[in-house]
């Protein structure tokens, strides 16, 4: 019998598997061991083992595992395909014959099976460059060396149009190398026609100025399948132009004269709002704490905007509009009937410029004095009423009421010093009309005659102004015609406006600081401004829209508290905020609960914490946790409630 060393050749591949046991037979030999054969998952394998003579009856190893999806037939030929990697070891190859000969090959006999290769994602950026000629940056890189000619970029806009572009047969590119260029429009059409390029292109139309694209890299690495990295809505568009600038909103306040005592509020923007931005404030003058602002709807801001109040019911609460997104309630005393109320419309534009109607040259009155109808025919007096206002130089609201059944005439409203009848200020009209609420209003000033307005035709020559001077002292004011005098008040003017700065507002010619949650940017200003919806400010006196934020929650990190306890049983509760404070705590029901430092152990170390240890009684029940913080700095209240069941068994 003769014994022989076979010499086994390998083959490299691709795969994946599991081993396949191969029955033993007996062998006296002690067997060397004996190289290695290297093979990839998915590759197919064909090794021939051989035998020294020709033609064996079968062939078999004493010991060992084929790799899964490896077989060998009786003539010592490994075929299959491997499925899994690993390393697979047979020993004690034995070729016999029909003579019964038997060839003993001592060796052992390894299998390296290696896993696919694979092949890592590429690194791929794409931007808009915001050109005239509407290009774009595209930049890619590799981690390895590519697989010659593996490259290829492909782009796709919204309507399908597609090109695909790939690298020369013999191109590599290296690794941690960024390639990177910039690209138009007309230059990506012409792309697939480059020389050197090697393309596809499909798609009914070339691509365009302002279209969405999706671009894709990808390559091989070392035969593996390919990897790819894909940016898409990338909007290629020219430089856009900026929003228009906003201006000031014109406003018109009506009294509707009725039995609810409601006003109206016309107003329209005279170009986009900012989303959200748009709001009214009515104000009672005076007071800063009596204030309610209203966020228009961004639907109701772009056309006109068309609102109905009434004095009492604003005053009276919260009230839910159609057309109003959200309220800010700040009245602190009830507005009557009768009261005069101030009235703004504000919004952002674009651009984030602020803008109010208290700024419109074409808007001459922000007041408006709500009124009920005179009841019956006859019944009614001569009324005049007026305030100093605080837009303009020196400027005075005039309101007064006719009875009911007043036609036209020759009327006039004017300021007369206080001893005598010397006319500083007025307005007339020879035909004044009488609208059927009979409410005239009127403003005259001490100051400039573009600063006077009245609620019916008036031409620059039926305005009176004697002389400029102060804005000081007391005065008459009067309702008058040339058969004498209808109705009179007096009114008493301050001293000149003081200097405000920002963070502050003239109110009766003093310097308020403005309340959280509003600010003022410029010196002597008249209204504060409200701070976007859902922000405020940490104090009073803010001067910048920087100082509104959005108010954080306040939170107990880490709670947890139990369904269930039984009688006498404890548990302990966190009650340290994200402001680092200590939580107020109220128990009510079958337990008892006190503050207690806690001693835990954290990455082996002690700590002590500050907790809240409640104690279940020996009573039935549900036990009610109460914890309350109030807010600190940006943060919001906090109000958590737990329920504990108490009972016998803790179930």
């Amino acid at each position: 019998m003769k014994k022989i060393l076979l010499i086994l050749l390998a083959i490299l591949a691709l795969a994946t598997g599991s081993s396949t046991v191969i029955s033993s037979a007996s062998a006296d030999s002690t067997l060397p061991i004996l190289g290695n054969v290297t093979f990839t998952v998915g590759t197919p394998v064909n090794l021939d083992l051989g035998c020294l003579e020709a033609a064996p009856l079968f062939v078999w190893f004493d010991s060992g595992h084929l790799p899964t999806g490896l077989e060998m037939n009786g003539s010592g030929v490994v075929t299959g395909t491997p499925t899994e990697s690993g390393t697979f070891s047979v020993i004690g190859y034995n070729c016999y014959y029909t003579a019964g000969q038997l060839e003993s090959a001592g060796y052992s006999l390894t299998f390296i099976i290696n896993p696919i290769p694979t092949t890592p994602a590429p690194f791929l950026e794409v931007h808009n460059l915001n050109k005239e000629n509407c290009s774009l940056y595209f930049g890619y890189s590799f981690p390895v060396i590519t697989d010659p000619g593996s490259v290829f970029i492909s782009w796709e806009n919204q309507d399908g149009t597609a090109m695909t572009s790939n690298s020369a047969s013999d191109r590599v590119y290296h690794a941690a190398q960024i390639y990177g260029q910039t690209i138009s429009i007309s230059e990506l059409n012409a792309l697939a026609n480059q020389v050197g390029i090697h393309g596809s292109y499909s798609g009914n139309e070339p691509y365009k100025c302002g279209d969405t694209l999706t671009v894709t890299v990808g390559y091989q690495f070392e035969g593996a399948p390919v990897a790819t990295q894909t940016v898409a809505g990338v909007i290629v568009d020219k430089p856009s132009a900026l929003p228009v600038a906003g201006g000031a909103p014109t406003q018109k306040l009506i009294p509707l004269n009725n039995d609810s005592c409601e006003f109206r509020v016309l107003a329209t923007l005279p170009s986009a709002a900012m989303p959200g931005t748009t709001s009214i404030s009515i104000n009672s003058p005076g007071l800063l704490t009596n204030q309610v602002s209203f966020i228009i709807s961004d639907q109701r801001a772009s056309g006109l905007i068309d609102f109905t109040f009434s004095p009492e019911e604003l005053s009276n609460g919260p009230i839910n509009m159609s057309g109003l997104v959200s309220e800010d309630y700040r009245v602190s005393s009830p507005w009557a009937c009768g009261s005069t109320l101030y009235i703004s419309v504000d919004y952002y534009d674009l651009q984030g410029n602020y803008w109010s109607s208290t700024l419109s040259p074409e808007t001459n009155v922000f007041g408006v004095t709500p009124t009920r109808p005179t009841v019956g025919p006859g019944i009614g007096d001569f009324v005049i009423s007026a305030i100093q206002s605080d837009v303009g130089a020196c400027s005075i609201n005039v309101t007064a009421h006719v009875p009911f059944g007043t036609t036209s005439g020759p009327m006039g409203m004017g300021i007369y010093e206080l001893e005598g009848s010397n006319l500083i200020s007025g307005v007339y009209n020879l035909e004044m009309p009488i609208p059927s609420d009979g409410i005239l209003t009127s403003t005259l000033s001490f100051a400039s005659k573009a600063d006077m307005s009245a609620s019916w035709p008036l031409t620059d020559d039926q305005k009176i102004l004697d002389n400029v001077r102060d804005c000081t002292g007391t005065y008459r004011v009067v309702l008058d015609t040339i058969g004498g005098v209808f109705a009179e008040t007096l009114v008493t003017l301050g001293q000149l406006m003081p200097s405000c700065n920002a963070g502050s507002v003239q109110v009766n010619h003093r310097c308020l600081a403005v309340d959280r949650g509003f600010y003022t940017t410029e010196l002597n200003s008249i209204y504060p401004i409200a701070c976007p919806f859902g922000m405020t400010t940490a104090t009073t006196a803010s001067k910048s829209l920087n100082d509104c934020y959005k108010p954080m929650d306040q939170t107990i990190a880490g709670f947890k508290a139990p369904k269930a306890m039984k009688f006498k049983g404890t548990t302990n509760l966190a009650v340290i905020t994200n402001t680092k404070d200590i939580s107020n705590f109220r128990v009510t029901g079958p337990c008892t609960a006190k503050l207690a430092n806690i001693v835990t152990k954290v990455k082996g170390k002690k700590v002590t914490t500050k907790m809240l240890k409640v104690t279940a009684g020996n009573k039935a029940g549900t036990c009610l946790v109460d914890l309350t913080a109030p807010s600190s700095g940006k943060y919001l209240d906090l109000s958590k409630v737990v329920q504990i069941k108490v009972s016998k068994t803790g179930k």
